[in-house]
């Protein structure tokens, strides 16, 4: 006797891939019962399967006038995730995503070396410059028989605070030394703990990890608690209003949700599509963890630093563009004279380096082809990437923040029809939250009257509001299929069977 398959023993892939055959001889629209006769399948595989061919073809629902369920394909079969299409995008999207990192890891390294690098480099040239000439000069004083001259007493000055320093330190009491010492240590634990200055240095030119990369988590902790508390029956705003999507993109994406929580959409006698998810109402604990009807999505700062801290390293980026445009303009100018370099002006800082570079590095020649591309070409190269990459990124940072203040206003906005559907009226933008608050004044007046259209709104009298006679019928239908649902069916009950004991 050949052995008896239980029905929730299947393939889910073999099974959905018989449900899209069916559903392209029925020219992608069909009922549950239509899939069931089509393909002998039992009704418990094509329920369950039916969402997530749903979700991969982008499918739609209908009802009919005698209030059966029929999904509606009318995109046609083009799968968002499988085929050659899909796998090339994936395919490119993991390419960006492993060259993206391998660039930024090289490019953050190369950020450390060269700004902080060449910005120490350079000052430590112009310091070594400085004491050149001053040496310089003391030297020509001297052989004269002079003391005076701006070098000579340059340096005798700098002598003198050497010395009180020295002198300062040395003399110093112990009681003196740990009366510093404890104020340097309060100072220092008054202060709050600064960022490492790599970390810094990132966060000024790559930003921070998106805070909203895990909102699918908390929307759909949302949307189970919000089952919860209302028998496990749902209607399309209420996902609209908790993820933020608009009517068209919400009919789309709740199959997935169906699929995942193992939810079906039903049709009330009044014709009213709902979605019911018994699974999500028994609930062991009713803390109300994760309670919040439509969680507002974060919006993604530029920056986790002090706009200080900012500035500076900007600062220090364009220390290094103006030595760098020096060096260029020099090298390409003075290059290596044929006769004696004679040291005065603009030309003295130059002109110590290409000695530094030519005689004591013993570079030669050569040494006016490494100032212009390792002082002049290199530093300006990075300087000009170092202020075009957040540039950029606060250009696209904007643009992602946009997108996301108008999903938080639609939130705010279709939970107020929710709960007001005779009524509602456009959002005053001084009343919303940050992240809810487009740069587009009149975005909350136009997300109205496409939620209107949808809803066959009507006009207030005041010319501000809508009456949303649609919404409102769904709400007070899908609330009497909520009236008749019986409580016993969801209660856990008490412990039966324990196997502890």
């Amino acid at each position: 006797m050949a052995e008896v398959k239980k029905v929730y023993d299947y393939k889910r892939d073999r099974v959905q891939d018989t449900l899209t055959k069916a559903l392209k001889r029925t020219r992608g629209r069909a009922t549950v019962a239509d899939l069931v006769a089509r393909t002998g399948l039992p009704r418990y595989q094509v329920e369950t399967e039916l969402p997530a061919v749903s979700d991969e073809y982008a499918g739609r629902l209908e009802v009919t006038d005698s209030g059966e369920i029929l999904y509606s394909f009318p995109r046609g079969f083009v799968s968002r995730y499988r085929g050659l299409g899909p796998s090339l995008r994936r395919s490119w999207k993991a390419f960006k995503k492993t060259a993206a990192s391998v660039a930024t890891f090289l490019f953050k390294a190369w950020i450390m070396v060269m700004l902080v690098g060449y910005f120490v480099l350079f000052i430590l040239l112009a310091v070594l410059a400085v004491v050149a000439s001053m040496a310089g000069q003391g030297k020509d004083n001297r052989s004269r028989g002079r003391s005076s001259g701006g070098g000579f007493m340059a340096g005798r000055l700098i002598e003198l605070f050497v010395r009180i320093w020295f002198y300062n330190e040395m003399f110093k009491t112990p009681g003196q030394r740990a009366m510093e010492g404890a104020y340097r240590s309060a100072r220092a634990q008054s202060k709050p703990p600064r960022r490492p200055l790599h970390k810094a240095i990132f966060s000024f030119v790559f930003g921070e990890p998106d805070p909203g990369a895990n909102q699918g988590t908390v929307e759909r902790k949302a949307l189970a608690a919000l089952a919860a508390r209302r028998g496990g029956i749902l209607l399309l705003e209420d996902f609209m209003a908790i993820t933020g999507l608009p009517p068209q993109k919400a009919e789309t994406e709740i199959s997935r949700y169906l699929y995942e929580f193992e939810g079906s959409p039903e049709v009330s006698p009044q014709g009213t599509v709902y979605y019911r998810f018994p699974g999500l109402v028994r609930r062991a604990q009713e803390d109300g963890y994760g309670a919040a009807d439509a969680p507002l999505a974060p919006l993604r700062p530029f920056s986790a630093n002090p706009g200080t801290s900012n500035t500076w390293y900007a600062g220090i980026n364009g220390v290094n563009l103006l030595f760098g445009s020096y060096y260029l303009f020099s090298a390409l100018t003075v290059g290596l004279p044929a006769g004696k370099l004679v040291i005065k002006g603009g030309t003295a800082l130059y002109a110590y380096t290409l000695k530094l570079f030519y005689e004591f590095l013993g570079l030669g020649p050569g040494a006016v082809n490494v100032i212009l591309v390792g002082l002049g070409i290199v530093p300006i190269v990075f300087s000009v990437l170092f202020w075009l990459v957040p540039a950029v990124r606060a250009a696209r940072l904007k643009a992602q923040n946009e997108r996301v203040k108008l999903a938080n206003l639609r939130r705010v906005l279709y939970a107020q029809a929710l709960d007001r559907p005779g009524s509602v009226a456009a959002p005053d933008p001084r009343s919303l939250p940050e992240s809810a608050r487009p740069a587009d004044s009149r975005a909350a007046v136009r997300e109205l009257e496409r939620l209107a259209a949808y809803e066959g709104g009507d006009p207030g009298p005041d010319g501000r509001s809508w009456r949303l006679s649609e919404l409102e019928r769904k709400t007070a239908d899908v609330a009497s299929v909520r009236a008749g649902l019986r409580p016993d069916d969801y209660e856990l009950g008490a412990t039966a069977f324990d196997t502890d004991k």
